[in-house]
């Protein structure tokens, strides 16, 4: 799950309801809009997230869904879906299938600004550029 750490200016991000594609979600689960609906990210993904899910639910076609904008000046905690031993701070990682870890295999949007270790399910920190 990326779930809000912390951020520059300690304010709360504000949470929005948009429609979302039928579907089961998760909070803490990275999203993108597809087709003008909130989806969920099927494959590794390189690329900046929209949002991120506040709420576990199912729903159906159209239904909103609570989400917060994904902001560059927030740092978002997760787990690692695969070993980074190459990691480190400043390290771009991708976000793995399904939006709810950050691929410590590959390269791409989540840069690290702490990690507790490099094995899978460690604790990572970081922001999205």
């Amino acid at each position: 799950m990326f779930l809000p750490y912390s951020n520059d200016h300690g304010a709360v991000a504000p949470w929005e309801y948009l429609s979302a594609a039928a579907g089961t979600y998760q909070a803490g689960q990275a999203l993108n809009v597809s087709g003008g609906k909130l989806a969920a990210i099927s494959a590794a993904s390189t690329a900046k997230p929209a949002y991120i899910c506040m709420a576990s639910a199912t729903v159906a076609d159209g239904d909103n869904l609570p989400v917060i904008r994904v902001q560059n000046d927030t740092i978002y905690e997760t787990t690692l879906s695969a070993a980074a031993s190459s990691a480190a701070v400043g390290t771009k990682l991708q976000i793995a299938a399904g939006g709810l870890q950050a691929n410590g295999a590959a390269a791409g949007a989540f840069e690290v600004v702490y990690l507790d270790g490099t094995a899978v399910d460690s604790i990572v920190r970081g922001r999205f550029v």
